[in-house]
């Protein structure tokens, strides 16, 4: 069986994902994560993005021997919302994303969830160590100082990272 689901936000700015999902384009239901869906062994389940905080989610379906796709261009959706003359929601991008062609959607794996979830970590640190050598490099060399022990600090934890992965 083929689900189709719309990861979309639940309220504005909370960081939070809900997801709607149907096999049919008429029925919808609603679910907090991926493994809420009722997909089992043999199953296909295409969706739009595949936001990180859903991750574990994803893995507990691929465990369970269900397909997980992901589409490539997320500007697709858009496309065929306006071909298909239908409303910008949920049901609307669920609509859209059956129409679009199968070639469009790549298999995700658990590695490559895995390793997202790393480099999201590695760019953090990565953005935070660029932060304090742009401050570090505006202060004075007595101020220095108290930035070396935390760039210092954020370089080993980046370099400790790499080596992990």
């Amino acid at each position: 069986m083929k689900f189709y689901a719309d990861v979309h936000r639940t309220k504005k700015n909370s960081g939070r994902y809900g997801i709607t999902y149907s096999t049919d384009g008429t029925t919808f239901r609603h679910v907090d994560s991926f493994s809420g869906m009722p997909a089992g062994p043999g199953d296909q389940v295409f969706v739009d993005t595949l936001p990180v905080q859903h991750t574990y989610g994803v893995i507990e379906l691929l465990r369970k021997g269900v397909e997980v796709y992901y589409l490539r261009r997320f500007t697709l959706i858009e496309k065929a919302r306006r071909e298909l003359r239908l409303p910008k929601n949920a049901r609307g991008d669920i609509r859209a994303l059956m129409s679009v062609e199968e070639g469009w959607f790549r298999r995700v794996t658990g590695d490559f969830l895995v390793l997202r979830r790393m480099i999201l970590a590695y760019r953090s640190l990565l953005k935070t160590h660029q932060q304090l050598l742009n401050k570090y490099k505006a202060l004075s060399e007595a101020e220095r100082e108290v930035l070396k022990p935390a760039i210092s600090s954020i370089e080993k934890q980046m370099v400790e990272m790499a080596k992990n992965s």
